[in-house]
């Protein structure tokens, strides 16, 4: 009798942990990360920025709306739209509709050839 009164207990036991893993939420997803869009500074105009995305011999320019809460960040430091000067590699996301940040990467030290 009490080796069955055991097994009862056990099976009671495992019986309440996957009932209550069971009823457990399941996680959020995780926000889909914002797409970029990358090419080169055409003009800046006013508060719009002009960027060239097309591939080489391929131009295809896109026109970029900002506002105050825009972040320009220049080689990892703080700047203003105006800063941007044409020819410089930007990243804008997110890739559609106002820009929350503007970024011109810190180049790449170029490989010394041998």
């Amino acid at each position: 009798m009490k080796v069955w009164t055991k097994l009862f207990v056990v099976l009671a036991m495992v019986a309440l942990v996957g009932a209550v893993h069971a009823a457990d939420p399941k996680p959020p997803k995780a926000a889909k990360k914002a797409t970029t869009l990358k090419g080169a500074v055409v003009k800046v105009d006013g508060t719009k920025l002009v960027v060239n995305n097309g591939k080489k011999g391929g131009d295809k320019e896109v026109t970029v709306e900002t506002n105050e809460k825009t972040v320009v960040m220049i080689e990892g430091k703080e700047a203003k739209l105006a800063d941007l000067k044409p020819g410089q590699r930007v990243t804008v996301t997110p890739d559609t509709g106002v820009a929350e940040k503007i970024e011109v990467p810190i180049p790449k030290a170029k490989k010394d050839a041998k």
